[in-house]
């Protein structure tokens, strides 16, 4: 249940209503943008950085979704998941994947690169700070500025989760 209602389209600035009801991505009307909307002087940046996360990094994309679907393991955030499974599947990560995803990342269903992006976002996530082994292990494939996008998706989907968790978002529907 929601602990802050939705704020209203018709008392949204007509920018910040614009982007939230006008965007091209099936994201655009979501119940998260609708509560970030009370944040005036936030929303649109916050929107802005994620859709940046979502369309215009170098990051494959199923290691992206992987890893935001282990933020919201780890982080409980049934909306996060919910949405991002959705995605995930749309971008070939596999049924068996999204629920090995839950149980972390020595599954065998996951290649090594895989798995070093789970582990990574677990001990992003969870310790703040990953160890230099799984970051030296990842910086042997990625790119720098994957590296980068990948450190910053984490730390979105972490306060994406939180966010959530703490407004209580409800899933678009009634679901939760």
């Amino acid at each position: 249940m929601a602990r802050i209602p939705l704020l209203p389209l018709e008392e949204m600035p007509e920018k910040t209503r614009n982007m939230i009801t006008g965007g091209k991505s099936d994201l655009s009307g979501l119940n998260i943008n609708r509560m970030m909307a009370h944040a005036e002087n936030s929303v649109r940046h916050f929107m802005r950085l994620g859709n940046s996360l979502l369309t215009q990094a170098k990051l494959d994309e199923r290691l992206r979704e992987l890893s935001i679907l282990r933020v919201a393991a780890l982080c409980r955030s049934n909306y996060e998941w919910h949405q991002h499974e959705i995605l995930a599947r749309k971008v070939g990560v596999t049924g068996e994947q999204i629920a090995a995803v839950r149980q972390g990342p020595e599954s065998p269903v996951f290649n090594s690169l895989e798995r070093a992006v789970l582990k990574y976002t677990d001990e992003v996530t969870l310790n703040v700070k990953s160890t230099d082994q799984t970051f030296e292990e990842l910086a042997k494939v990625l790119s720098h500025r994957e590296l980068v996008e990948l450190t910053l998706t984490i730390g979105f989907y972490n306060l994406v989760a939180r966010f959530l968790e703490n407004t209580g978002v409800e899933i678009e529907g009634g679901g939760f």
